[in-house]
């Protein structure tokens, strides 16, 4: 058996029951809804994108993730739907931001976060 492994199995019945409660409140569900939306590695480059130059038209994020318009606007869309990022349309561009400040802040703190 490896050392990583339970040598017994017995289940804390009490906890499990806790955790499953906490994972099915409310709050709990948006915070897996908005891992879910920004756990693409795409989505994740445009975010981190969006948070350095604060506001970036598609065909930028475009070209930035070598992806065509038509690919990266579904991105967007996904983002947009969960009110992580916002547009706002200047003549025939669309420029993006981030939107969600729960998503600035979690972004601020991975980007310091020191590498082992």
């Amino acid at each position: 058996m490896a050392e990583d492994q339970c040598e017994k199995n017995y289940v804390h019945e009490d906890k499990v029951k806790d955790a499953k409660m906490f994972l099915n409140t409310p709050h709990t569900l948006e915070v897996l809804d908005l891992f879910n939306a920004i756990g693409d590695s795409k989505k994740l480059t445009i975010l981190l994108a969006l948070f350095k130059e604060e506001r970036l038209c598609v065909c930028d994020l475009a070209t930035l993730l070598n992806m065509s318009i038509a690919s990266t606007s579904h991105h967007l869309r996904t983002l947009y739907k969960k009110d992580i990022v916002a547009f706002e349309k200047e003549g025939k561009m669309a420029y993006y931001n981030i939107q969600s400040q729960a998503v600035k802040q979690l972004l601020q703190y991975a980007l310091a976060l020191e590498s082992d």
